[in-house]
């Protein structure tokens, strides 16, 4: 019985990380700030087509077509939809974005390189995406964070739904097997107490 109330009180516990903790903002404000700043400075380049807002129902196409973009930055800007998923498990991918368009920096002779992706790549740094947010912005860190936010629930559309039915879904298999339990102790209460006599 020790065990069965360990077991419970380990499925209840609040999970070790956090989005307080890795300074991701998950609310509805949030979204809203990331989606302007989206529209205001990446849109250009990216697109997020699997993106289905109120306003956009069939994803929003980038300014730039993918030809234009592979001949200005040497390669094609990728899709957004779903980076932030594939940059890590769970608030990791929104780190990483943070992370991304934070760490741009100048060179002594005056090129632009970013750390986060020095760090990915094992190189110099030396990335085709120029700065979206510009270096010297008093809110860049708050544009990039509202950014990742909104990238993240872009790329994580049914989050708020599973976390909702989580505790329900949870519940209801506690009762399950504690009705199980006691269905089994009663069923075989007449029948070891025979085997042992």
């Amino acid at each position: 019985m020790i065990k069965l109330i360990l077991l419970i009180a380990l499925l209840l516990a609040p999970p070790a990380f956090a989005a307080d903790e890795a300074g991701i903002d998950l609310s509805a404000e949030a979204r809203a700030r990331g989606f302007s700043v989206f529209m205001q400075h990446c849109v250009a380049c990216h697109g997020i087509k699997y993106y289905r807002g109120p306003e956009n129902p069939s994803g929003i196409a980038p300014l730039m077509d993918a030809a234009a973009s592979e001949q200005a930055f040497g390669v094609a800007a990728p899709d957004l939809s779903l980076m932030a998923s594939a940059r890590g498990k769970g608030l990791e991918g929104a780190e990483y974005i943070y992370r991304l368009l934070t760490t741009y920096y100048t060179t002594p002779e005056g090129g632009i390189r970013n750390r986060a992706f020095a760090e990915e790549t094992h190189t110099d740094g030396q990335i085709a995406m120029p700065p979206p947010i510009p270096m010297d912005d008093t809110e860049l860190a708050q544009k990039s964070r509202d950014v990742a936010d909104f990238l993240f629930m872009v790329s994580e559309p049914a989050r708020e739904e599973r976390r909702s039915i989580g505790p329900w879904a949870v519940g209801f298999m506690v009762m399950l097997t504690v009705v199980l339990y006691a269905l089994n102790r009663y069923t075989w209460q007449g029948l070891k107490g025979k085997a042992k006599g």
